[in-house]
């Protein structure tokens, strides 16, 4: 056999079930049940229903054998014939409605004088009745009918209707059906699960025999129950296309990004190969230093970015005291502070625990601090807050700079973005990765207005309760 489902019986790498043999052992499982079923019902019918019509049909007869009994004691031989009588009329009966009728012992009793005895046949390994039990038991039915005024007694057993049921015949009886038609109903099963299954498996040969670059959608199916899947796998493709399209945007911005600051390393290097000792090879080798450190920064600051856009999942999360991070952050930022005098202020209780990740919580921090302080004017003040309630915890930054307009909030995070007419040196990825940390831990973000009308403040909301 040719096409898609010529391998599905070789399992994929890593598989150790198969949903067609589940389903289709499924439906075995339920034809047994179904069989089962009917033989309890059987059983139910045999032991209770035909031993209660069993018992009513013994009275009946029983009852028939005392009136013929009662009109010929005086006449053994009419009373012999009326009895064979009766039997062929009731072993016609059970004829006619298709069954075999059921074995009995009979004996009419006048005082102590046996009138009349009909003994059952040879039953082979079948037990016949102990006439000296006046009962019924698992396999006998016993009932006795009485003329007092005649002094006659009908002492009757039948055989308890059905029990052959349980015999060897009676149980390949019903388990020849079951095994005849077995064989034909699990191959129409097998072929219809196998059509059933076909579409999943051409999805299966659609998808394998993509390249890696092709990651468009997948044609629609008309089946309900196939199109969760197609419509998952579309989705996954078109996030893998957009985030490969985010990648390939960040490999040519940070290019571009690079590109300044390594020409500059590049022309002032050249320039100090021949230049003399004075103010020009200074002035060179200033520049060169210049360029090395914007260079570095923004390699930093694209690593950071890097680190700060991994995937959540795969992201530990531990409980740490946050306000001993910012601290140790705030610590690092201070020669900045300090060359442009500008004080630092940490607004915080003692202690407050945060699942998070130490990196990504402590670049955020950085950019925060390092953005507050470089935009602020010298002499002014730089505030970081924590506050804590049943909400979650909160971490507000608030500098006394210029601000950023409010049509400028949401664009100032895209990456290598800068303000217009912007003097202070930098990558424009600072906030950019601010807001993937956020992100990361499921944090809240939003830019505001200082009080007072003058600064920015930034606020970090996390929904982790207290």
């Amino acid at each position: 056999m040719t096409g898609p489902l010529a391998n599905d019986s070789a399992p994929a790498a890593g598989a150790t079930s198969s949903l067609f043999g589940r389903t289709f052992g499924a439906f075995c499982a339920v034809l047994l049940l179904i069989w089962i079923l009917l033989m309890v019902r059987e059983i139910h019918e045999v032991r209770v229903v035909n031993t209660r019509n069993g018992q009513a049909s013994n009275q009946l007869w029983a009852e028939h054998a005392r009136m013929q009994a009662s009109l010929w004691a005086d006449q053994p031989e009419r009373l012999q014939a009326a009895l064979a009588e009766l039997e062929h009329l009731r072993e016609q009966e059970w004829m006619a409605i298709g069954y075999e009728a059921p074995i009995i012992a009979l004996q009419v009793w006048q005082g102590d004088r046996l009138l009349y005895r009909q003994g059952p046949p040879e039953m082979g390994d079948r037990m016949t009745p102990d006439e000296q039990r006046f009962e019924s038991d698992a396999r006998w039915l016993y009932v006795q009918a009485q003329a007092p005024e005649l002094g006659l007694v009908v002492r009757r057993w039948q055989e308890v209707p059905g029990d052959w049921h349980f015999s060897a015949d009676g149980l390949s009886y019903y388990a020849r059906p079951l095994f005849y038609s077995l064989p034909v109903m699990l191959l129409v099963a097998w072929l219809l699960l196998r059509a059933g299954f076909a579409p999943l498996q051409r999805i299966g040969a659609q998808i394998a025999q993509r390249s890696a670059k092709d990651l468009s959608a997948l044609p629609a199916t008309p089946y309900r129950e196939l199109a969760p899947v197609v419509n998952s796998v579309n989705d996954l493709m078109a996030r893998l296309q957009e985030r490969l399209e985010r990648e390939r945007e960040f490999l040519l911005d940070a290019a571009h990004e690079l590109k300044t600051p390594l020409a500059v390393m590049q022309l002032n290097a050249e320039s100090l190969q021949d230049a003399p000792p004075g103010p020009r090879r200074n002035e060179s080798v200033l520049r060169l230093n210049e360029g090395v450190k914007r260079a570095t920064h923004t390699v930093h600051q694209l690593l950071a970015l890097a680190r700060s856009g991994s995937d959540q999942e795969s992201t530990a999360l531990r409980p740490l005291d946050l306000v001993a991070l910012v601290r140790d952050r705030i610590a690092l930022s201070s020669q900045l502070a300090l060359q442009r005098d500008i004080e630092l202020e940490l607004d915080a209780p003692e202690s407050c625990e945060l699942a998070m990740n130490r990196e990504s919580i402590g670049a955020l921090v950085d950019n925060l601090v390092g953005n507050a302080v470089k935009y602020s004017p010298s002499g002014s003040l730089v505030r970081v807050a924590i506050t804590a309630d049943v909400g979650g915890i909160e971490l507000r930054v608030t500098d006394q700079g210029p601000g950023i307009p409010v049509e400028m909030h949401r664009k100032v995070f895209e990456r290598f973005f800068r303000l217009p007419d912007q003097t202070q040196s930098g990558s424009g990825l600072g906030l950019a990765i601010v807001e993937r940390a956020a992100a990361q831990h499921g944090a809240l973000l939003s830019l505001s207005e200082a009080a007072g009308g003058q600064g920015l403040r930034v606020t970090v909301r996390f929904k982790t309760p207290v």
